[in-house]
């Protein structure tokens, strides 16, 4: 299964649609993508401060759009940016996501009160899956209190999720000027209910 993983990031990594610069206005973001990674929250804010979110790290949509942060993968900001890939690419990355076991995973909500809420949200019609999780790892927090087989699973499961969709940024780009500002009620499938 890794070796299948890795030959498919790799695939993913070298396979490179052309760049549409047709319109991909404010309001295309409402209609639901097939995937989508995105922070609700950083938290409780501290003193004299802003919450930090909602920040979007990725979305892909079945026809090869992709809008990602131009910040890097670990960095959530407003800085994002635009670009297309080839709709072979998005059923290949559909695929490998399916292959990850994302779909049959026991819990789906891994949540600490006034923490960060990250989300992932898959659409690939037939099968939908809602994720959520802080993405903290720290011994004695949250899923990691007391971890379990399938805590460990999910944990791992995200992490592969993640990886693939952000080996489908495109080579090409353009800055985008709209603001995420806050992921429209479609892409939430399911309320964040707390698994064990």
């Amino acid at each position: 299964m890794r070796t299948l993983f890795a030959l498919i990031l790799i695939g993913l990594t070298a396979t490179t649609g052309n760049l549409s610069t047709r319109a991909f206005a404010a309001e295309s973001v409402t209609n639901r993508p097939s995937i989508a990674i995105w922070r609700d929250s950083g938290g409780m804010p501290a003193p004299g401060t802003e919450s930090a979110g909602p920040h979007l790290r990725i979305a892909i949509w079945n026809d090869g759009r992709v809008l990602y942060s131009a910040d890097g993968t670990n960095q959530w900001s407003h800085n994002l940016r635009v670009g297309q890939i080839d709709t072979n690419r998005v059923a290949a990355l559909r695929k490998a996501v399916a292959e990850t076991g994302v779909f049959d995973l026991e819990g789906t909500t891994y949540l600490v009160p006034d923490a960060p809420r990250v989300c992932v949200l898959l659409d690939f019609g037939d099968q939908q899956q809602m994720l959520y999780w802080d993405e903290v790892e720290t011994p004695g927090y949250g899923i990691n209190i007391n971890p379990q087989p399938h805590h460990r699973r999910f944990i791992r499961t995200w992490k592969d999720v993640n990886a693939l969709a952000l080996a489908a940024i495109p080579a090409e780009s353009q800055p985008w000027t709209n603001r995420f500002d806050r992921p429209p009620a479609s892409w939430r499938l399911k309320r964040p209910i707390q698994s064990r």
